[in-house]
Protein backbone atom coordinates (compact mmCIF):
# COMPACT_ATOMS: atom_id res chain seq x y z
CA UNK A 1 0.00 0.00 0.00
CA UNK A 2 0.98 3.39 -0.74
CA UNK A 3 2.73 5.15 2.03
CA UNK A 4 -0.36 7.41 2.43
CA UNK A 5 -2.99 4.85 3.22
CA UNK A 6 -5.54 5.14 5.54
CA UNK A 7 -6.43 1.92 7.51
CA UNK A 8 -9.26 1.19 9.96
CA UNK A 9 -8.72 -1.84 12.39
CA UNK A 10 -11.31 -2.40 14.75
CA UNK A 11 -10.30 -4.72 17.85
CA UNK A 12 -6.72 -3.61 17.83
CA UNK A 13 -6.21 -3.77 21.45
CA UNK A 14 -4.46 -7.06 20.93
CA UNK A 15 -4.20 -10.08 18.89
CA UNK A 16 -4.71 -10.56 15.41
CA UNK A 17 -5.69 -6.79 15.68
CA UNK A 18 -2.56 -5.31 16.56
CA UNK A 19 -0.88 -7.51 14.55
CA UNK A 20 -2.08 -5.96 11.50
CA UNK A 21 -1.80 -2.67 12.75
CA UNK A 22 1.96 -3.29 13.58
CA UNK A 23 2.43 -5.43 9.85
CA UNK A 24 0.60 -1.87 8.12
CA UNK A 25 2.56 0.64 10.46
CA UNK A 26 5.32 2.72 8.54
CA UNK A 27 6.05 6.65 7.75
CA UNK A 28 3.11 8.49 6.18
CA UNK A 29 0.79 5.73 7.30
CA UNK A 30 -2.80 6.94 9.46
CA UNK A 31 -4.19 3.65 11.30
CA UNK A 32 -7.56 4.04 12.94
CA UNK A 33 -7.67 1.73 15.22
CA UNK A 34 -10.50 1.23 17.62
CA UNK A 35 -10.42 -1.73 20.71
CA UNK A 36 -12.65 -1.90 24.08
CA UNK A 37 -9.32 -1.55 26.13
CA UNK A 38 -7.82 2.14 26.54
CA UNK A 39 -4.31 0.97 27.49
CA UNK A 40 -3.88 -2.20 25.30
CA UNK A 41 -5.00 -0.16 22.44
CA UNK A 42 -2.31 2.68 23.06
CA UNK A 43 0.47 0.10 23.71
CA UNK A 44 -0.83 -0.96 19.87
CA UNK A 45 -0.70 2.30 18.46
CA UNK A 46 2.89 2.82 20.28
CA UNK A 47 4.37 0.14 18.56
CA UNK A 48 2.78 1.85 15.56
CA UNK A 49 4.12 5.17 15.91
CA UNK A 50 7.70 3.84 16.74
CA UNK A 51 7.37 2.56 13.30
CA UNK A 52 6.76 6.06 12.28
CA UNK A 53 2.78 5.57 11.29
CA UNK A 54 0.34 7.99 12.72
CA UNK A 55 -2.27 6.99 15.20
CA UNK A 56 -5.94 7.83 15.68
CA UNK A 57 -7.88 5.92 18.73
CA UNK A 58 -11.00 5.19 19.59
CA UNK A 59 -12.33 3.84 22.67
CA UNK A 60 -15.25 2.32 21.18
CA UNK A 61 -17.37 -1.42 21.44
CA UNK A 62 -18.65 -2.16 18.03
CA UNK A 63 -22.06 -2.73 19.34
CA UNK A 64 -22.26 0.88 19.44
CA UNK A 65 -23.70 1.57 16.25
CA UNK A 66 -23.82 5.28 16.93
CA UNK A 67 -20.69 5.26 18.65
CA UNK A 68 -19.01 3.61 15.84
CA UNK A 69 -20.43 5.05 13.35
CA UNK A 70 -20.13 8.55 14.35
CA UNK A 71 -16.17 8.06 14.49
CA UNK A 72 -15.77 6.15 11.41
CA UNK A 73 -16.96 9.23 9.32
CA UNK A 74 -14.66 11.65 11.27
CA UNK A 75 -11.98 9.45 10.59
CA UNK A 76 -12.96 9.41 6.66
CA UNK A 77 -13.30 13.09 7.06
CA UNK A 78 -9.60 13.19 8.66
CA UNK A 79 -8.16 11.40 5.12
CA UNK A 80 -10.28 8.99 3.16
CA UNK A 81 -9.93 5.66 4.46
CA UNK A 82 -8.32 3.46 1.55
CA UNK A 83 -9.06 -0.39 3.57
CA UNK A 84 -11.57 -1.21 6.29
CA UNK A 85 -10.47 -4.61 8.35
CA UNK A 86 -13.71 -5.55 10.77
CA UNK A 87 -12.12 -7.85 12.96
CA UNK A 88 -13.13 -7.43 16.40
CA UNK A 89 -14.92 -10.15 17.84
CA UNK A 90 -15.49 -12.45 20.19
CA UNK A 91 -13.95 -16.39 20.81
CA UNK A 92 -11.49 -18.46 22.44
CA UNK A 93 -12.86 -19.80 25.98
CA UNK A 94 -15.44 -16.64 26.21
CA UNK A 95 -17.27 -18.53 23.30
CA UNK A 96 -17.39 -22.40 24.15
CA UNK A 97 -20.50 -23.26 26.19
CA UNK A 98 -20.60 -26.51 28.59
CA UNK A 99 -23.78 -28.33 29.11
CA UNK A 100 -26.95 -27.33 26.61
CA UNK A 101 -24.66 -24.60 24.74
CA UNK A 102 -24.44 -20.70 25.00
CA UNK A 103 -27.15 -18.98 27.25
CA UNK A 104 -29.45 -16.36 26.11
CA UNK A 105 -27.15 -13.98 27.05
CA UNK A 106 -24.36 -14.64 26.46
CA UNK A 107 -25.26 -15.74 22.76
CA UNK A 108 -26.96 -12.37 22.28
CA UNK A 109 -23.47 -10.92 23.43
CA UNK A 110 -21.77 -13.06 20.60
CA UNK A 111 -24.07 -12.14 17.76
CA UNK A 112 -23.87 -8.81 19.25
CA UNK A 113 -20.15 -8.36 18.75
CA UNK A 114 -19.41 -11.13 15.85
CA UNK A 115 -22.13 -10.33 13.53
CA UNK A 116 -24.10 -6.92 14.34
CA UNK A 117 -20.54 -5.31 15.35
CA UNK A 118 -19.33 -6.11 11.89
CA UNK A 119 -22.30 -4.86 10.09
CA UNK A 120 -21.98 -1.53 12.35
CA UNK A 121 -18.45 -1.02 11.34
CA UNK A 122 -18.80 -1.39 7.29
CA UNK A 123 -22.37 0.19 6.97
CA UNK A 124 -21.13 3.79 7.61
CA UNK A 125 -17.98 3.76 5.35
CA UNK A 126 -19.15 1.40 2.23
CA UNK A 127 -21.57 4.28 0.82
CA UNK A 128 -18.22 6.78 0.89
CA UNK A 129 -15.83 4.01 -0.86
CA UNK A 130 -18.52 3.72 -3.52
CA UNK A 131 -19.02 7.33 -3.95
CA UNK A 132 -15.19 7.48 -4.78
CA UNK A 133 -15.36 3.74 -6.46
CA UNK A 134 -12.39 3.28 -4.74
CA UNK A 135 -11.66 0.76 -0.93
CA UNK A 136 -11.23 -2.10 0.28
CA UNK A 137 -13.15 -3.82 3.18
CA UNK A 138 -12.19 -7.30 5.04
CA UNK A 139 -13.95 -8.94 7.06
CA UNK A 140 -12.74 -11.17 9.28
CA UNK A 141 -14.65 -14.40 9.74
CA UNK A 142 -13.16 -18.19 10.54
CA UNK A 143 -12.68 -21.25 9.39
CA UNK A 144 -15.56 -22.28 12.01
CA UNK A 145 -18.23 -20.71 9.68
CA UNK A 146 -18.00 -23.83 6.99
CA UNK A 147 -19.05 -25.89 9.84
CA UNK A 148 -21.30 -26.06 13.06
CA UNK A 149 -19.03 -27.09 15.73
CA UNK A 150 -20.37 -28.78 18.83
CA UNK A 151 -17.89 -26.76 21.07
CA UNK A 152 -19.77 -23.81 19.55
CA UNK A 153 -22.53 -23.50 18.15
CA UNK A 154 -23.39 -19.96 18.52
CA UNK A 155 -19.75 -18.75 17.53
CA UNK A 156 -20.09 -20.95 14.77
CA UNK A 157 -22.99 -19.50 13.43
CA UNK A 158 -21.75 -15.89 14.07
CA UNK A 159 -18.83 -16.81 11.47
CA UNK A 160 -20.74 -17.89 9.19
CA UNK A 161 -22.96 -15.30 9.15
CA UNK A 162 -20.03 -13.05 8.45
CA UNK A 163 -18.84 -15.21 5.49
CA UNK A 164 -22.00 -15.04 4.25
CA UNK A 165 -22.43 -11.60 4.24
CA UNK A 166 -19.29 -10.69 3.04
CA UNK A 167 -19.64 -12.86 0.10
CA UNK A 168 -23.19 -11.19 -0.72
CA UNK A 169 -21.55 -7.79 -0.13
CA UNK A 170 -18.56 -8.50 -2.52
CA UNK A 171 -21.32 -9.84 -5.35
CA UNK A 172 -22.66 -6.44 -4.88
CA UNK A 173 -19.81 -3.83 -4.99
CA UNK A 174 -16.92 -4.83 -7.13
CA UNK A 175 -18.48 -3.29 -10.17
CA UNK A 176 -18.62 -0.31 -8.24
CA UNK A 177 -14.87 -0.16 -7.74
CA UNK A 178 -14.44 -1.93 -4.01
CA UNK A 179 -13.28 -4.93 -3.27
CA UNK A 180 -14.30 -7.06 -0.04
CA UNK A 181 -12.35 -9.64 1.07
CA UNK A 182 -13.42 -12.39 3.64
CA UNK A 183 -11.10 -13.67 5.65
CA UNK A 184 -10.99 -17.27 7.44
CA UNK A 185 -8.64 -17.99 9.50
CA UNK A 186 -8.09 -21.35 11.33
CA UNK A 187 -5.93 -21.31 14.76
CA UNK A 188 -3.71 -17.92 15.63
CA UNK A 189 -1.72 -17.63 18.59
CA UNK A 190 -3.13 -15.11 20.48
CA UNK A 191 -4.28 -14.59 23.55
CA UNK A 192 -7.78 -15.76 22.14
CA UNK A 193 -7.15 -18.56 21.40
CA UNK A 194 -4.80 -19.66 23.64
CA UNK A 195 -7.61 -19.32 26.50
CA UNK A 196 -8.83 -22.49 24.57
CA UNK A 197 -8.17 -26.04 27.01
CA UNK A 198 -7.77 -27.66 23.50
CA UNK A 199 -5.45 -28.17 20.65
CA UNK A 200 -4.95 -25.84 18.08
CA UNK A 201 -3.99 -27.81 15.08
CA UNK A 202 -1.38 -25.80 12.15
CA UNK A 203 -2.22 -22.99 14.50
CA UNK A 204 0.14 -19.94 13.00
CA UNK A 205 1.84 -16.59 14.42
CA UNK A 206 -0.48 -13.35 14.70
CA UNK A 207 2.83 -11.47 12.51
CA UNK A 208 2.93 -14.46 9.44
CA UNK A 209 -1.42 -14.64 9.54
CA UNK A 210 -1.46 -10.74 9.54
CA UNK A 211 0.94 -10.96 6.50
CA UNK A 212 -1.08 -13.36 4.62
CA UNK A 213 -4.14 -10.89 5.19
CA UNK A 214 -2.59 -8.29 4.02
CA UNK A 215 -1.69 -9.61 0.76
CA UNK A 216 -5.11 -11.11 -0.09
CA UNK A 217 -5.68 -7.53 1.17
CA UNK A 218 -3.51 -6.23 -1.68
CA UNK A 219 -4.45 -8.56 -4.62
CA UNK A 220 -7.90 -8.16 -4.21
CA UNK A 221 -8.70 -11.66 -3.19
CA UNK A 222 -12.18 -12.67 -2.66
CA UNK A 223 -10.99 -15.25 0.55
CA UNK A 224 -7.89 -15.13 2.59
CA UNK A 225 -8.79 -18.95 3.65
CA UNK A 226 -5.36 -20.72 5.81
CA UNK A 227 -4.04 -23.06 6.64
CA UNK A 228 -4.54 -25.24 3.78
CA UNK A 229 -4.36 -27.96 6.30
CA UNK A 230 -7.63 -27.25 7.68
CA UNK A 231 -8.72 -25.97 4.80
CA UNK A 232 -8.62 -29.20 3.02
CA UNK A 233 -9.84 -31.37 5.68
CA UNK A 234 -13.02 -28.97 6.00
CA UNK A 235 -13.15 -29.43 2.47
CA UNK A 236 -12.81 -33.24 3.02
CA UNK A 237 -15.40 -33.47 5.57
CA UNK A 238 -17.73 -31.39 3.48
CA UNK A 239 -18.01 -34.39 1.08
CA UNK A 240 -18.94 -36.81 4.03
CA UNK A 241 -22.44 -38.17 4.32
CA UNK A 242 -24.10 -35.82 6.96
CA UNK A 243 -24.80 -38.91 9.29
CA UNK A 244 -20.99 -39.56 9.85
CA UNK A 245 -20.30 -35.73 9.87
CA UNK A 246 -22.34 -35.54 12.50
CA UNK A 247 -20.67 -38.63 14.55
CA UNK A 248 -16.95 -37.45 13.49
CA UNK A 249 -17.40 -33.53 15.08
CA UNK A 250 -19.73 -34.73 18.01
CA UNK A 251 -17.03 -36.70 19.14
CA UNK A 252 -14.42 -33.84 19.37
CA UNK A 253 -16.81 -32.77 22.16
CA UNK A 254 -15.19 -33.36 25.88
CA UNK A 255 -16.50 -36.41 28.05
CA UNK A 256 -17.69 -34.48 30.23
CA UNK A 257 -20.40 -32.89 27.92
CA UNK A 258 -23.84 -34.33 26.63
CA UNK A 259 -23.31 -35.51 23.30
Amino acid sequence: MPSSSHIVITGASGGLGRALAEHYAAPGCLLSLTGRDAARLEATAAACRAKGAATELGVLDVTDAAGIGDWLLAADRMRPIDILIANAGIGGAAAMPGGAGETGPVANEILAVNMAGVINTVTPILPLMLARRAGRVALVSSLAGYLGLPQSPVYSASKAAVRIYGDALRRRVRRHGVQVTNIMPGFVDTPMSRSLDAARPFCWTAEKAARHIAAAIDRRAAQSVFPWQLRLAIAAQGCLPLGLSDFILSRSLPPDRPQ
